[in-house]
């Protein structure tokens, strides 16, 4: 019975690391995709296309809005403010963009990227 218990208990586990490792690839990709998105985005600005720029920002937003909800599940309460706080420019720089309101929109991309630096900068991958 005992042998069982800890062969069911070591099966848990490891479908909770498997699980785990596969959440960590998806974040991996929607950061990478993200970073494809931000890059994009800061040209659409340049080149002052606004529909181009709503569409980005509303697309990181979302991204944002995955990865607010994949670091609450770990309860790094830092890293989902950030993620907050970064989705609120993201909405911002959309309507702005939406708007026409150009420069408005490339003074939230600048505030964004720091807080998406700031995130980075805390490694929370290695918590």
């Amino acid at each position: 019975m005992h042998r069982l218990l800890m062969t069911a208990l070591l099966l848990v586990g490891f479908a909770t690391l498997q699980a785990h490792a596969q959440d960590a690839a998806a974040h991996r990709d929607w950061m990478d995709t993200l970073a494809d998105l931000q890059d994009d985005l800061r040209e659409h600005l340049v080149v002052k296309s606004g529909e181009k720029s709503e569409a980005a920002a509303t697309a990181i937003e979302k991204i944002l809005a995955q990865t607010q909800a994949y670091w609450a599940t770990r309860h790094a309460d830092d890293i989902v403010k950030i993620a907050q706080e970064s989705r609120t420019l993201a909405t911002a720089i959309a309507v702005a963009a939406k708007t026409g309101k150009l420069d408005q929109a490339a003074e939230a991309f600048t505030k964004m990227n720091a807080r998406c630096s700031a995130c980075h900068d805390l490694h929370p991958e290695k918590r």
